[in-house]
């Protein structure tokens, strides 16, 4: 049975971005992106939507990209581990069947959406930054950032927090029981 993970860092107010094409690596602290590396590293796959990729591209990884724009699974590159991967169209055991290790969902926030609606996260890291936003990218669509925690406990999920700096970023961690 495959493991998902879903990882995010956001502010305070619950925001993955400032707008479309923001970049988190510009925000977030250093604690944030060395757990992130370390998740990275103990997954096998990542899935990402289009534009979180092509924020943060990297060919020595393997990847699952959701896009809308293929109708079928497309291989990046012949010579890469990445895949185009297209949700309304590909069955989800084609999915699995490219994917038969560890998954780490790193977003957006359609991405988040589509593996929480379809309950298959097993663990949940966000990390919260000191920083407010105001408005921007959401982590999910229909769930208000403050409504989270109280969601996630009704669908079973325990959680922790743990301050991770002196500067007042917090990981929070959930995980199913």
């Amino acid at each position: 049975m495959i493991k998902y993970t879903l990882a995010f860092a956001c502010s305070s107010d619950g925001f993955i971005a400032k707008y479309s094409g923001d970049n988190p690596f510009e925000w977030t602290s250093l604690e944030d992106k060395n757990h992130l590396n370390t998740l990275i590293k103990n997954h096998k796959w990542q899935v990402m939507g289009r534009k979180t990729h092509e924020l943060n591209p990297n060919d020595t990884r393997s990847r699952v990209i959701f896009s809308r724009k293929y109708q079928e699974i497309k291989q990046i590159k012949n010579s890469i581990n990445q895949f185009y991967f297209n949700p309304d169209f590909n069955q989800w055991e084609e999915f699995e069947n490219l994917c038969q290790e560890s998954v780490l969902v790193l977003g957006g926030t359609s991405v988040h959406d589509y593996f929480l609606y379809a309950d298959l996260i097993d663990e949940i890291f966000i990390t919260i930054e000191p920083l407010t936003f105001n408005e921007g990218i959401p982590a999910f669509t229909y769930i208000n950032f403050k409504d989270l925690t109280p969601y996630l406990e009704e669908r079973g999920y325990r959680h922790t927090e743990q301050k991770i700096n002196d500067g007042g970023s917090l990981l929070v961690s959930f995980s199913k029981t």
